[in-house]
């Protein structure tokens, strides 16, 4: 086989078998998180169920539309993000919205800053 024409081939890497290894890895994080339409000025509470480099998946208080615009932060504890906690400022998009009843929304990360030192409480 030549050198142009190599075959990538995905390496058993211990994680369950429907992640590919070109998936972000998600930590089972339930932490506080604050979100908000784009644009607009109160911000709403939820809890996140997973986060990745890539998304976010939390607990809302109500159903959003596919491509809706969000800002949300939340804190990461001492350790996830370094010595001190740090609070992640990110804008993303609804990619997946479930269960009118208890509201789980998927985002996207479309772009995001760390604030360090944030306060926990």
């Amino acid at each position: 086989m030549s050198a142009q024409a190599q075959v990538l081939v995905p390496r058993f890497t211990g994680r369950k078998a429907n992640v590919t290894p070109f998936r972000a890895t998600r930590f089972d994080l339930h932490l506080p998180l604050k979100y908000r339409l784009l644009g607009e000025r109160d911000w709403r509470k939820g809890v996140t169920e997973n986060v990745s480099r890539s998304g976010v998946l939390f607990r809302a208080n109500e159903k959003l539309s596919l491509h809706t615009q969000l800002e949300f932060n939340l804190v990461l504890p001492v350790g996830a993000a370094g010595p001190s906690p740090a609070e992640v400022v990110c804008r993303g998009e609804v990619v997946r919205s479930a269960d009118a009843n208890n509201p789980t929304l998927a985002a996207k990360i479309v772009q995001y800053r760390f604030e360090h030192g944030a306060k926990t409480a």
